[in-house]
């Protein structure tokens, strides 16, 4: 009995059926600063093309503002393909990986915000960001689960 279990946690490491802590961090923070260069982008094309004229405390404040909803509107695609990307990388175990990446991005996410004197409309923005990040995340999550059952990972 023993021997059947580890030849079967020696089978699951080489099919992949692991979770790999190096794609978990590294997707996390990599989406993480996808986001804000996306909030950035966003900030310069307005700033530049849609609203041009104002001082630098105008824009700012619109980044303030802007921000989060960039980061509720692009999170969830953004999340749901790098999902779908990487989760096949964990074999069976696709979807606790993206989960375990989105728990990831809450680390680095709360306390960032603790540090900031925010109101409660921001904090109803951070949850509804949060929220939708692990919703991208775990339907791609399930679509790498499809693709690695198929065999096309």
């Amino acid at each position: 009995m023993e021997e059947a279990s580890r030849s079967q946690s020696v089978s699951n490491q080489t099919t992949g059926d692991r979770i790999p802590w190096g794609w978990v961090i590294g997707t996390a923070v990599g989406l993480d600063v996808a986001l804000a260069i996306s909030a950035f982008a966003w900030v310069a094309i307005y700033s530049y093309l849609i609203h041009p004229g104002e001082g630098a405390a105008y824009y700012q404040d619109y980044a303030k503002s802007a921000s989060p909803v960039v980061s509720i509107v692009l999170g969830m695609p953004y999340w749901f393909f790098a999902c779908r990307w990487v989760g096949p990388k964990a074999g069976t175990r696709a979807v606790a990986m993206c989960l375990w990446t989105w728990f990831i991005l809450v680390l680095i996410e709360l306390p960032l915000n603790f540090l900031d004197d925010l109101s409660a409309y921001n904090w109803l923005m951070v949850a509804n960001s949060l929220a939708t990040k692990l919703l991208g995340a775990y339907l791609g999550a399930r679509a790498a689960l499809k693709r690695v059952s198929r065999g096309i990972a």
